[in-house]
């Protein structure tokens, strides 16, 4: 599974014009079901290219012992962008945003906020795909969430136990969360349990 599959294909499927649709936009006319899809497939696309961006910039931790799981499946048809195993066994889930740069990323009276734009039910949404991971693992998962283009207040702050940061200081932030005694055997292990019980998230498209 690449990462960002599922997103596009997801952004493809649901975005997908009828026929008679496809005559209409010929001529340069947008219903608002025309609307709503090709916002979705902007919004899937936008996501699939960040989960790529993600995953090539943690490439260098494969050489220090950790596992890198990408686009995984959790509950019925949701999906963690990575799962991360760090060296000690540390187990991370990593939620990737791509915003634009035009605003900050920063709280405000305790929400999530993107300029203007209330975020915060992506920390809820980032606080659930960690229990499911914890659920089908059995151990503690810390859930972070890696902004590309947007500033974010402070270099990075904590909203409701997640941790939310600018892609440039990913790779310190692991690597300092997972300063343990490493532990190859349980990475091992746990990275094999996860690739049975959270399997790719394989779509159509």
């Amino acid at each position: 599974m690449t990462a960002g599959q599922s997103a596009a294909a997801w952004g493809r499927e649901v975005g997908r014009l009828r026929w008679w649709q496809h005559l209409v936009a010929a001529v340069g006319v947008e219903t608002p079901e025309m609307g709503r899809k090709r916002r979705h497939r902007a919004r899937c696309a936008a996501g699939s290219v960040g989960e790529q961006r993600t995953h090539m910039l943690l490439q260098p931790l494969l050489g220090e012992g950790w596992h890198i799981l990408p686009d995984r499946r959790v509950g019925r048809s949701a999906n963690v962008d990575h799962v991360l195993v760090a060296p000690d066994g540390q187990v991370f889930t990593l939620d990737t945003k791509l915003w634009s740069g035009r605003y900050r990323v920063r709280l405000v009276h305790g929400r999530l906020m993107h300029g203007d734009a209330d975020r915060d039910r992506q920390v809820d949404a980032a606080l659930w795909e960690t229990r499911e991971v914890s659920k089908a693992l059995g151990v503690p998962v810390t859930p972070l969430v890696v902004v590309h283009n947007a500033p974010v207040d402070g270099s990075g702050f904590h909203v409701r136990g997640v941790s939310v940061f600018p892609a440039d200081r990913m790779l310190e932030l692991l690597r300092h969360n997972a300063g343990g005694r490493p532990n190859p055997r349980e990475a091992q292990r746990l990275a094999q349990l996860a690739e049975v019980r959270l399997p790719p998230k394989v779509m159509r498209g």
